[in-house]
């Protein structure tokens, strides 16, 4: 009756506080493990990249501009300016149209015809 009443160093609360400080191993095991990892061993995750920012080329009308989004693999996209009744290309898909001031459209790429 007496052996399940004795209380060991493994359940003291001494002996408690340092595993839970050292995450469960001694100070000598702790260094040991870790000094004896090698570099190798470390995992690569996938890293989300980030999207890129879109593009503005210059529309048929002065001042206007269209968004087309820069993807890496995008074919050309051709769509119907709302402006002429001509079809233009651009390298991405179109995300919008923006109006803006001239010295800034004037620095802009054409679209394709």
């Amino acid at each position: 009756m007496g052996s399940h009443t004795k209380c060991t160093a493994k359940y003291t609360a001494h002996a408690w506080r340092a595993q839970v400080l050292t995450g469960g191993q001694s100070a000598s095991r702790k260094a040991y493990s870790a000094g004896s990892k090698s570099v190798g061993t470390a995992r690569h995750y996938a890293i989300a990249a980030a999207p890129l920012p879109p593009i503005l080329y210059r529309l048929c009308k002065s001042g206007w501009g269209v968004i087309v989004d820069r993807a890496p693999n995008a074919q050309g996209t051709r769509f119907v300016c709302p402006f002429c009744p001509v079809s233009h290309r651009v390298p991405g898909p179109v995300r919008g149209f923006r109006k803006m001031r001239r010295p800034q459209w004037l620095k802009l790429r054409k679209v394709g015809e």
